[in-house]
């Protein structure tokens, strides 16, 4: 009972695979019943009509005055009758058999009477007609053939045959059961393993992976979803530890600092006028540097989480977009030289306010992260806008991991610049976000070339 209580996949699939296979072999063994006794019935009919017609002929063919003889080639199963218009009985080889009605031509008819004999009932096929013959005296005559259904042994095995195949049946479910049972387990098997496999992965094995065969089939398929679904999950709780780690970082230097002047405040600030205001300026710089990274992290949340038509793209004009920038940089870093060699034509189709935040955020890195007198050039050619700046560069292992959050190439230098490594990660997302492919090549101590490829761009004239 408990198989059936709770059935498995492979119990409930091989249960309704046998109730396919009865229900197919009770259907098709209706059709073959029917098919055969249409045949049979075919076959027995035109018996009939042929052992009638083989009457008829030699009655017909009889001389004047000749008596109605034996009749050659009636099969031994066949009952005939052949009376006179008194229904005298003139020949017959069974005189138990009563006179039938005509039947219409070339058809038979079925006559059954209940307990007609002491001994069974009457069940009959037949045919009979009226003949008129010149030569006799007699006519016209009643002639007549039948056949008896209960001593026919071909009906007696069609009857049987629903319960032959009944009988049949049950053995066949039985059998295609247990054998649908045992083979959807065995094809099943590689899904509980991959079941196994998959409870033992916790956040400590993340770095675990499904077998995925030597088969290319649907199995294969799904463990390999699985293994790319956990290389993922990998990916993303590293990256979420090393953020959480980061965040930590990057907060606990601030508060140590904050703490510390507090303490030395509290001992030594209140009458002394240079620790007074030595320790308030740490306080306030380390504050304004915690605001930045909570305003950086906020910014990076909203643009991971915000709804795509918040991003609605037009066309615009590039130029005019890039030299509004580039007058705001000159505000702020006077000493910056900044070169734009874009086509006056050139249009591109943008999110402005994403794109302006993105280029002010790599505008930002090349001149913070330049030594010397930053010379930046912006130019455009269709589809890409490359800005290239004479910094420090990125060594070439650095450079796929510096669009990551809080990575920085150098480690020892965030306290001098003020950043949290948050600034390119906010523009890879809103690149991602805006359909701009954000890519970088550098060479240390060179400089660093950031390339901004718009994947969807249409050119025009002027606007």
């Amino acid at each position: 009972m408990k198989l059936f209580s709770n059935p498995s996949i492979s119990v409930r699939i091989a249960t309704t695979l046998s109730i396919l296979i009865f229900c197919s072999v009770l259907f098709f063994s209706s059709i073959i019943i029917l098919a055969t006794k249409i045949h049979i019935s075919n076959q027995k009919n035109q018996e009939l009509l042929t052992t009638l017609a083989i009457i008829e002929q030699s009655i017909l063919a009889l001389p004047a005055g000749k008596r109605v003889p034996d009749i050659n080639g009636i099969p031994y199963h066949m009952l005939y009758r052949v009376s006179d218009k008194y229904g005298t009985v003139i020949k017959t080889n069974d005189p138990m058999i009563p006179q039938l009605d005509i039947t219409p031509p070339d058809k038979t008819k079925r006559l059954f009477v209940k307990d007609f004999f002491t001994d069974g009932n009457l069940n009959l096929i037949y045919a009979a007609k009226y003949i008129t013959a010149d030569n006799s005296t007699v006519s016209p005559y009643h002639i007549q053939v039948a056949s008896d259904m209960d001593a026919d042994t071909s009906n007696q095995f069609v009857n049987f045959m629903p319960f032959i195949f009944l009988f049949c049946s049950v053995p066949i479910l039985i059998v295609s059961w247990g054998i649908a049972v045992r083979t959807t387990a065995r094809l099943l098997s590689p899904i509980r393993k991959i079941t196994e496999q998959a409870r033992s992965i916790g956040s400590e094995h993340l770095d675990f992976r499904l077998d995925e065969g030597k088969n290319q089939d649907e199995l294969a398929l799904l463990a390999r979803t699985f293994n790319d679904l956990f290389a993922r999950l990998e990916h993303d709780f590293e990256t979420q530890k090393r953020f959480a780690s980061d965040v930590s970082h990057e907060l606990k230097t601030p508060l140590s600092v904050i703490m510390g002047y507090a303490d030395v405040l509290q001992k030594w600030g209140k009458h002394n006028p240079d620790v007074l205001k030595e320790g308030l300026e740490a306080i306030q710089r380390e504050s304004h540097a915690m605001n930045r990274l909570t305003e950086s992290l906020l910014k990076l949340y909203r643009t991971q989480n915000d709804s795509p038509y918040i991003y609605e793209k037009k066309l615009l004009p590039l130029l005019p977009i890039v030299t509004r920038i580039k007058t705001d940089f000159a505000l702020i870093n006077p000493d910056a030289d900044i070169h734009i060699d874009i086509p006056d034509t050139s249009t591109v189709e943008i999110n402005e306010d994403s794109f302006v935040e993105i280029l002010r955020i790599i505008l930002k890195n090349a001149i913070t992260y330049t030594v010397r007198k930053p010379c930046i050039t912006i130019a455009y050619r269709a589809p890409v806008l490359s800005v290239k700046d004479n910094g420090t560069g990125i060594p070439k292992e650095d450079l796929p991991f510096i669009f990551e959050r809080f990575y920085r190439v150098d480690k020892s230098r965030n306290r001098n610049t003020g950043g949290a490594g948050l600034g390119l990660a906010i523009a890879a997302e809103l690149a991602l976000k805006t359909g701009i492919e954000l890519t970088a090549d550098s060479i240390p101590e060179q400089g660093t070339t950031m390339f901004l490829k718009f994947i969807e761009i249409k050119k025009t004239g002027n606007i």
